[in-house]
């Protein structure tokens, strides 16, 4: 009977049961006959997780791992938190060093990853020896559908369980990426934000028919002050996704978009064109995630270059499947 180690971690927080929970298998390759798109497609519906990740080796060698992300439905060609959660644990003795700490202890360590995406670089942070954070680069950010009508967001809105004048007027609803779409839809305000209720079904035809992969629905007002720029949930009904936790990719996506409108405030801590803050999600479904975000621009403003997002994780199980 094949058999496979997994792990489970927290990701985006430094504290267990907040943050979001990912499944890894560091071993995949050495069970690699036995491991074809639909088991692991069967196994990560198994672990019922947002996500689930299985490490190979990779085909570029100009990449030090190859990540295969399933969420419970599909294969998704990249993510945030699977990346953060799987490099921070890949810097661990448990799953092999594939990570060394530099010399001393601590230090970044950059390495090459495989995606369906690309290659792309991430970094790990090590204190005393042990991974804390790892930022990842994500793909180039677009805006897919920049002008949706005013009936689209009437329907948008009441998939959401609020009204129209509850959005945020300042701001478009946008199909935007750093390498996967969602639908970004802004909220006037934070209670309004809170009272979401979701009607699934008819969001994920909405979503879906503008091809993006979920729904993040955002305000600017947040609850930590100064470094925090947006509150965030994302809904992804037609992936079997109630609400995720904390989404790596959806934050990055609106990261830049809040760079490129203009939205980010005045105590955003910039240096030159780039912009470093805070992005808060989980919080109403007890999973509290701060999302670190990167965005730099052109000097000109009007290009976004680069997107870079960052966390914490904390590894809170291990275990064996049996297939």
């Amino acid at each position: 009977m094949p058999h496979l180690r997994f792990f489970q971690l927290d990701v985006f927080t430094k504290q267990a049961f907040h943050g979001n929970p990912l499944a890894v298998f560091p071993d995949a390759e050495s069970n690699a006959e036995n491991l074809d798109g639909e088991t692991m497609q069967a196994i990560a519906r198994e672990m019922n997780l947002s996500e689930t990740v299985f490490v190979l080796s990779a085909s570029d060698e100009g990449a030090l791992r190859r990540l295969r992300i399933f969420t419970p439905a599909r294969e998704l060609p990249f993510a945030g938190h699977p990346v953060v959660g799987t490099w921070n644990l890949l810097a661990r003795p448990e799953a092999g060093n594939v990570v060394v700490a530099p010399a001393g202890g601590t230090g970044t360590v950059r390495v090459r990853q495989q995606l369906g995406i690309g290659v792309l670089p991430v970094e790990i942070e090590f204190e005393a020896g042990e991974p804390v954070r790892v930022v990842m680069t994500q793909g180039a950010f677009e805006i897919r559908t920049a002008s949706i009508s005013s009936v689209m967001q009437s329907d948008i809105i009441a998939s959401l369980g609020l009204s129209v004048d509850e959005m945020d007027e300042r701001l478009p609803v946008q199909v935007v990426s750093t390498g996967i779409p969602f639908l970004i839809v802004p909220i006037a305000t934070l209670d309004a934000l809170g009272r979401c209720a979701v009607q699934g079904g008819m969001l994920g035809k909405l979503y879906e028919n503008l091809g993006a992969t979920g729904c993040l629905a955002f305000t600017r007002g947040t609850r930590d002050g100064n470094a925090s720029q947006a509150h965030a949930r994302m809904f992804a009904p037609a992936d079997g996704i109630a609400e995720d936790p904390a989404t790596g990719s959806a934050c990055g996506a609106l990261g830049g978009y809040l760079a490129r409108h203009g939205a980010l405030n005045k105590n955003t801590n910039n240096v030159g064109q780039a912009f470093n803050f805070v992005i808060e999600q989980g919080d109403f479904i007890g999973r509290p995630s701060r999302i670190e975000i990167e965005v730099t621009m052109s000097a000109d403003g009007r290009r976004i270059e680069c997107v870079r997002v960052g966390g914490s994780s904390v590894v809170i199980a291990e275990g064996m499947l049996r297939f």
